[in-house]
């Protein structure tokens, strides 16, 4: 009987994957999340007038690997750090004679949520130590002030991309699967009502769902949290509908390649689980390590999450989206064709 019940196990793809590889990709996932060799590294811009103490700033940070240090004006430092291209900006005031530091002002873009803080505390600890022992530095912290921007700002416009993947890619593809194991498509080729009014039914009430699920977060983040909701509500919602049809898409291409719903659903999460740790859905793509930032560029949930964090945490229009767009749509496209093409009535034999 252990001999039978081995050889099923094994015979059992579905047990194997969610036995075997579904905790290895989870391993990989965040073992490269967390266990970065290559360490967290943050942009910061330095200014303000040359003197001992900002120069031998400069060095510790330089020397430190944690930081990519800019030199710049105080302009330009301060714009970089609206447009995320840098996570701190020490602004260093004029040494006092005989003083053994010079204040500074941390600017700091609070969008990098848990990592903001653990860079305030490197910076911190190098800004003291230049000092030394016997002086301590002044230091003020202050986040972005265009903007005012909190980490739940960033949070709730992934948690809505990550909806809305797992509506559509889970959702679709095991309920059409279903659909099809149940002979209910078979029966649907016989009646007066086409199949492509009941695929379109279909997705459009998935859209609908969305939609509502949508409006739900970012009203509990808006409420709960104090979300600030800055963008164009019609450029957002345009980017829901036409990211959930890229999404719907893809859960309907598994469907039919899919031979039951199990298999769709290991599929589906085979699909979604990578994007969801690696699109920047909980924390800064910044903080992966760079050959894992090259990989996310084909992730279509990075897209989404793009296009919504720009204008509901930033407040920009479609001139900074339509990329974004642009590429869920074509994502859309591809899918679609795929789905199309392998489409069956009638389910597979095992």
């Amino acid at each position: 009987m252990v001999k039978a019940n081995l050889k099923m196990t094994v015979r059992n793809r579905q047990a194997l994957f969610w036995n075997l590889a579904f905790p290895l990709i989870f391993i990989l996932i965040f073992g490269a999340v967390f266990d970065n060799n290559e360490g967290v590294s943050f942009d910061v811009g330095v200014v303000g007038p040359d003197s001992a103490y900002k120069a031998a700033v400069v060095d510790a940070l330089e020397s430190s690997g944690a930081f990519d240090v800019h030199q710049g004006v105080e302009a330009d430092e301060m714009d970089a750090l609206k447009d995320s291209d840098r996570a701190y900006v020490l602004v260093f005031s004029d040494q006092p004679t005989g003083a053994a530091s010079a204040p500074v002002q941390i600017y700091y873009d609070q969008t990098q949520g848990p990592n903001a803080q653990t860079g305030l505390n490197i910076l911190d600890q190098i800004l003291n130590g230049v000092a030394g022992q016997e002086s301590v530095a002044q230091i003020t912290t202050r986040p972005i002030e265009s903007l005012d921007i909190k980490y739940i700002d960033f949070f709730v416009p992934g948690i809505i991309a990550m909806s809305l993947m797992n509506s559509g890619v889970i959702g679709l593809s095991t309920a059409f699967v279903t659909y099809r194991e149940k002979g209910i498509l078979r029966r649907i080729k016989v009646t007066p009502f086409s199949l492509p009014k009941f695929i379109t039914a279909r997705m459009v009430t998935m859209l609908i769902v969305a939609v509502a699920q949508s409006l739900v977060l970012i009203g509990a983040g808006k409420l709960i949290y104090g979300l600030t909701f800055r963008g164009n509500p019609f450029l957002i919602l345009v980017t829901i509908i036409i990211g959930s049809i890229a999404f719907l898409s893809i859960g309907f291409a598994i469907s039919s390649f899919a031979r039951n719903a199990e298999t769709a659903a290991s599929y589906a999460n085979l699909i979604t689980f990578p994007m969801l740790f690696l699109a920047g859905t909980f924390f800064p793509i910044d903080s992966l390590p760079a050959w894992l930032q090259g990989l996310t560029r084909i992730l279509p949930l990075r897209y989404l999450i793009d296009a919504l964090r720009e204008p509901i945490m930033r407040g920009n229009g479609i001139s900074d989206t339509w990329p974004d767009l642009l590429v869920l749509l074509a994502v859309a496209a591809v899918f679609m064709t795929l789905a199309v093409r392998f489409f069956k009535w009638d389910a597979r034999p095992t």
